[in-house]
């Protein structure tokens, strides 16, 4: 099949970048699995799996992952599939994240280029008291199972000690999804507490940890391998989620002080329940998006020592300065005077 022929029977579908697929396939290969009943079951048929920029419809490798579950009675299979991944599995988006400055840095590429790998993911950085949540989110019209999620953070935590510190662990792991039966395979590889059935999918990473050099850091490399990830999200259908647009209302509009959920729904021509219904099928709220919009415009100020914390919060729409200062403690867990302290020292 030729490289984009996947996408054009896929039309109206999500699609996922076949790096995943290509890493199982030769998981399994290498383990004496026959694959081509898999392939053909899963609908992958003739697909070229080395093509770096073959994409898949979503339905592919997540009945891909099912199967090789079942053949294998490995119920840690993302786990064990991200451990065993050669270099450069993910091509591009791993190169960026290696040629990064800081872990910090690395995560955000993830986070910016999540699409290229799944067109209808949305990945965050969302700051919680002492860490940061690494966290995804895939509207239910389009979901992924349980082990390609492990196998996407399990990924990208190997990376990250890969290239910073082999002993790396976040702080929290959180899933959707229900236990498996038994855990110690999960527990040994993520080397944190363990949480499933949860709202929140993602690691929950040390902000300490956030400003780890990347041992492979090379400014030049990152900006060739952005500007080819650029032009691979700019190729892909545009689905532009009803959160991303509710969020540019948002920071268009706080300064007025007016920000609401029925000023927002009617600037999208919806009513105030479906932009409701809207937002939480992609996972989120609209009270969750306002504080992630005030927190990332007050993060910015506070950086720069000219603006006054007055100032700060009359942008963020706060009538006083003490809700703002109660806010930011609640994101931060700090004040905002001392996160200028600490930002500008």
């Amino acid at each position: 099949m030729a490289p984009n022929e996947a996408r054009r029977h896929s039309s109206g579908q999500a699609t996922i970048m076949v790096w995943g697929a290509r890493v199982l396939m030769s998981y399994l290969e290498k383990r004496g699995v026959d694959t081509a009943p898999l392939r053909s079951q899963a609908g992958l048929g003739a697909v070229d799996l080395s093509h770096p920029e073959q994409r898949l419809p979503e339905a592919v490798p997540r009945e891909m992952w099912r199967l090789a579950a079942k053949a294998t009675g490995d119920e840690a299979i993302g786990i064990h599939v991200a451990e065993a991944r050669t270099p450069a599995a993910f091509d591009v988006l791993e190169y960026a994240f290696r040629a990064s400055p800081t872990l910090g840095d690395a995560l955000a590429q993830v986070a910016r280029y999540a699409r290229v790998m799944h067109d209808r993911v949305t990945v965050r950085l969302e700051p919680e008291g002492d860490g940061v949540w690494l966290t995804g989110t895939v509207p239910p019209a389009h979901p992924v199972n349980r082990y390609q999620t492990e196998f996407f953070f399990a990924t990208w935590l190997r990376l990250a000690r890969d290239t910073c510190r082999p002993d790396l662990a976040p702080l929290d792991a959180s899933f959707a999804h229900a236990a498996p039966s038994r855990l110690d395979e999960h527990q040994r590889f993520f080397a944190c507490p363990l949480r499933f059935d949860q709202p929140i999918l993602g690691l929950l990473m040390a902000k300490a940890d956030l400003g780890l050099p990347m041992r492979g850091a090379d400014p030049t490399l990152a900006a060739l391998v952005g500007r080819q990830l650029d032009k691979m999200l700019v190729s892909l259908p545009s689905h532009p989620p009803v959160s991303a647009r509710a969020r540019l209302l948002v920071k268009d509009d706080l300064p007025s002080g007016r920000v609401s959920a029925d000023r927002v729904a009617g600037q999208l021509a919806m009513s105030v329940r479906t932009l409701s219904r809207r937002l939480e099928g992609e996972g989120t709220t609209f009270r969750h998006l306002l504080d992630s919009v005030r927190h990332e415009i007050a993060v910015a100020h506070l950086k720069d020592p000219r603006v006054e914390l007055a100032e700060i919060a009359f942008l963020l729409g706060y009538s006083e300065s003490s809700a703002f200062h109660r806010s930011f403690k609640r994101w931060t867990g700090r004040t905002p005077l001392d996160f200028r302290r600490e930002a500008l020292a």
